[in-house]
């Protein structure tokens, strides 16, 4: 007996004292992130590419600036004629873990630092989330691994905002897993807090399907514990309507937003577009399989959401840990359901889950591939541990997760075209930008606009936000859907351009730039206005119009009775503001070649006046006779409201936690 427990000891590598190895692991996680993208991060022959440069980039840019210089730019003239900018999400302006960049300063390599800080969040939360599923804290650094190095991460590296949101969903899952089992006021909180900041990560989808996986989550308890369901629902409920509290901010600006475009109608149920296509499972496996690597792609239509790869062990592991592990229960409640859900609308659970509020105008379910890439790590952390249960190997943990390291660090990254241009940001972007800048910007005179067409032919898709450039285009996933009707009817009927103030415009065929010699002011007052009763008459109406001769205004309105030869002088302008000087013998419509959107005020003589429909998508204010001073500015109350209702969230939020510690019960005196 004495010899086998002699030889059982010298099998097992001594251990180290607890005091020094809780940070251990936490501390090689993030070592390791550092070595992962240490490429990205230092290579002048690395750049952020696609999305990540195209809107992710100029838009945190512009913000950063604006932060820098204290300053809140509510809305941005630089794009699509005008935009409210902070009500956009994907800008991420209240995300917290991007909050040093922004004051720091957005470049493009910050950009890649913000990617590899979200990849250290996911790795961290992981590991503690599986920690407490497993006892080896070699298969719960696995676990880390296999999920915040994966495939995921790698396909999704130009899409900041997934990229971000799922990186905090372990934390999600992992508040949960401490509410239940022990504080749950505290670990709510947590959970609430955690669960915003998916939401300001600012792809609101993700954080959806990261809600919903934790519902999924929580059903595995219920199966092990069916007494504490009130338990259970109490705290997925409190972690979302404390997530949905403090990301307000953004929620409620947003929600504004969405109401005006195409969004607002949009019923994804039955959706069969960017479903999961069982012929990139094998990615899982193989990463080349769909020659997403060696750039002959035959793959589904968007190659970022089809490549699954986490290392050659990641799915032998999984399947010793599905065999083995009696951990499997909470990770094929993430992966079963997700897999069923990504089907789309014709495998069913899709369609039952467009009737949760919301999640009808939500498309794109491969993007929860997230869910299932967690569920697997989970078992092949679960895997690992019962192989080092059976198999006492001496540094057996180690060396699977060298080899795990080494095979995602070459094939996810250093390999990988989707982790990163293998080219500098300036052969791209930058020369491209400096191009547009020496040819395009002297065409376009002050208070004028640029109309640069779909896209360019080089340069940054959202140019004339880091150019400081007006113009009509833009690059975003939200825009204006009435403004978007006077864009195609402008292709059609190119008069229209005279009254969106463009002074130039890209030829069609991208080779050069025209000057516009009839373009009209940014404020003037047309020579007549015609009545419409509703929009579809105005869009109808647009395919005619003459802004050189009139507009049309958008019923009901105060009487006008507009004078040919009103004049108007812009005082002074900023980006969300006009002061304008006007004469007119009659009342008359002051027409202001900028977006219609609620939130703008128009005030003469301290009074307010209400904001017309103008041409359908822009905006014009009736002043009354005589001469006099109006003031044009953008204050929405959307954003006031969002922001009132964080700062009470966060209040209740510090309350709770207060008195979850007070209600804690204390040691006993010794003695």
């Amino acid at each position: 007996m004495k010899k086998q427990r002699k030889k059982n000891s010298a099998a097992t590598p001594p251990s180290v004292p607890k005091s020094q190895s809780r940070w251990a692991a936490p501390a090689l996680l993030t070592l390791l992130v550092l070595v992962f993208y240490l490429v990205p991060l230092t290579s002048e022959s690395a750049s952020i590419h696609w999305d990540a440069a195209d809107l992710h980039y100029p838009f945190q840019k512009y913000w950063s600036e604006h932060v820098r210089s204290a300053s809140l730019p509510a809305w941005t003239p630089y794009i699509f004629s005008g935009y409210p900018f902070l009500a956009y999400p994907e800008t991420a302006a209240w995300y917290p873990p991007h909050w040093p960049f922004f004051l720091i300063g957005i470049t493009p390599r910050m950009i890649q630092a913000e990617l590899a800080l979200n990849a250290a969040i996911a790795c961290l939360g992981a590991f503690f989330l599986i920690a407490v599923e497993v006892k080896s804290r070699a298969a719960a650094l696995l676990g880390a691994l296999c999920y915040g190095l994966s495939g995921f991460f790698a396909g999704h590296a130009s899409h900041v905002g997934i990229f971000a949101a799922a990186a905090c969903f372990p934390w999600l899952l992992w508040a949960f897993r401490r509410a239940f089992d022990g504080n749950a006021v505290r670990f709510a909180v947590w959970g609430g807090m955690v669960g915003a900041a998916m939401i300001l990560a600012g792809y609101f989808q993700t954080a959806m399907y990261g809600f919903l996986a934790l519902g999924l989550y929580a059903v595995a308890d219920l199966y092990r514990a069916p007494r504490k369901w009130l338990r259970a629902a109490s705290i997925v409920a409190a972690m979302l309507a404390l997530a949905i509290v403090v990301a307000a901010i953004q929620i409620v600006p947003t929600l504004e937003l969405v109401r005006t475009t195409f969004r607002a109608g949009a019923d994804y149920s039955r959706t069969a577009d960017s479903v999961l296509e069982f012929r990139a499972l094998p990615t899982l496996i193989a990463p080349d399989w769909l020659g997403a690597i060696s750039d002959r792609y035959t793959g589904p239509f968007d190659i970022t959401q089809y490549y699954f790869y986490a290392g050659f062990l990641l799915l032998p592991l999984a399947v010793l840990g599905l065999v083995l592990s009696t951990a499997r229960l909470r990770a094929l409640c993430l992966i079963v359901p997700a897999v069923w859900f990504m089907l789309g609308g014709s495998a069913g659970l899709y369609r039952v889950a467009a009737l949760l509020p919301g999640m009808n105008k939500v498309r794109e379910p491969i993007q929860g591939w997230f869910v299932v890439a967690l569920g697997l790590a989970m078992l092949a952390a679960a895997g690992l541990s019962s192989a080092e249960r059976r198999w006492p190997v001496p540094y057996l943990g180690a060396l699977v997760i060298a080899i795990l390291f080494v095979d995602v660090c070459y094939w996810n990254s250093l390999r990988n075209p989707l982790a990163y241009g293998h080219y500098t940001f300036d052969s791209a972007y930058g020369d491209g930008e400096d191009a547009l800048q020496r040819h395009v910007a002297p065409f376009v005179p002050p208070l004028t606009r640029f109309d640069g067409g779909k896209r360019t032919a080089v340069g940054l898709r959202d140019y004339s936000l880091d150019l400081r450039l007006e113009n009509t285009a833009g690059y975003a996933a939200l825009p204006v859907r009435d403004y978007g009707v006077y864009l195609r009817a402008m292709r059609r009927n190119p008069k229209l351009r005279d009254g969106l103030n463009v002074s130039a415009y890209m030829k069609a065929d991208l080779t050069g730039v025209v000057r516009n010699g009839s373009v009209l002011p940014r404020v003037y007052f047309p020579k007549s206005i015609a009545d419409v009763a509703g929009k579809k008459e105005a869009a109808r109406a647009l395919e005619t119009l003459d802004p050189q001769a009139g507009s049309i205004a958008l019923m009901p309105h105060s009487p006008i009775q507009q004078d040919p030869a009103a004049t108007a002088t812009v005082l002074a302008h900023d980006e969300a503001f006009y002061r304008v000087r006007y004469h007119a013998a009659s009342p008359a419509l002051l027409r202001f070649s900028v977006p219609y959107f609620p939130g703008w005020r128009a005030t003469t003589a301290g009074r307010q006046l209400p904001i017309v429909h103008v041409d359908l998508a822009l905006m014009g204010v009736v002043v009354p006779p005589g001469d006099g001073e109006l003031e044009l500015r953008f204050r929405p109350d959307s954003f006031r409201l969002g922001a009132g209702i964080t700062l009470a969230g966060l209040i209740l939020c510090s309350l709770l936690v207060a008195a979850s510690r007070r209600a804690a019960p204390q040691p006993r005196p010794a003695g």
